[in-house]
C-alpha cells in the first residue's frame, strides 16, 4: 500500500516539463514551501495554538539559517542525483542574490533537493531525510 496516494491525488493537476529544463530556482521555491508546511504542521501540535504562537515557533525551522543546518545534517546522505541538484542550486543566480552569503546559498540548495524530490513524487526519500534531520533536534541545537 502506498501511504502517499492521497497526496498524490492533491497534485495530479502537475504536467511538468523535463526535469533538465526546470530551473533550478523553482525546484527551491516548490522545498521551501514543502519545508514550511512541514514545520508548520509539526508545531502545530493537536491544533490548539494561537496562529501567531505557529508562526513564532516555526520561524526557527524555516529560516535560512536552519536549512543550512539542516544541509549539514544531511549532504553526506544524498545520492549523486541529489547532490547534482544541491551543487547546481548553491551555485545558482537565486542562490547568490544576497552576495555570497553561504548561509543562503547552502538553504537554497537544500530547499532545491525537497523541491525536487517532492516533485518527482519521492515522497520516502523526503521523508528519510526530515527523519534524519529530526532525530538530530532531539541531541543537539539544529536551528
Amino acid at each position: 500500500m502506498d501511504k502517499f496516494k492521497d497526496l498524490k491525488k492533491l497534485f495530479t493537476f502537475l504536467d511538468l516539463a523535463d526535469f533538465r529544463e526546470i530551473p533550478i530556482d523553482n525546484f527551491a521555491y516548490i522545498g521551501d514551501a514543502v519545508i514550511a508546511l512541514r514545520y508548520k504542521m509539526k508545531v502545530l501540535e493537536d491544533g490548539r495554538k494561537k496562529t501567531r504562537k505557529i508562526n513564532d515557533d516555526s520561524i526557527n525551522f524555516i529560516s535560512a539559517k536552519a536549512h543550512s543546518k539542516f544541509i549539514d545534517k544531511v549532504l553526506d546522505k544524498f545520492s549523486e542525483e541529489e547532490f547534482g541538484v544541491y551543487k547546481r542550486a548553491l551555485n545558482s543566480k537565486g542562490a547568490k542574490k544576497r552576495g555570497n552569503d553561504l548561509n543562503y546559498r547552502k538553504s537554497t540548495g537544500f530547499e532545491a533537493v525537497v523541491g525536487y524530490l517532492f516533485l518527482k513524487e519521492r515522497y520516502d526519500r523526503l521523508l528519510k531525510i526530515f527523519e534524519v534531520i529530526e532525530s538530530c533536534m532531539h541531541t543537539e541545537e539544529t536551528y
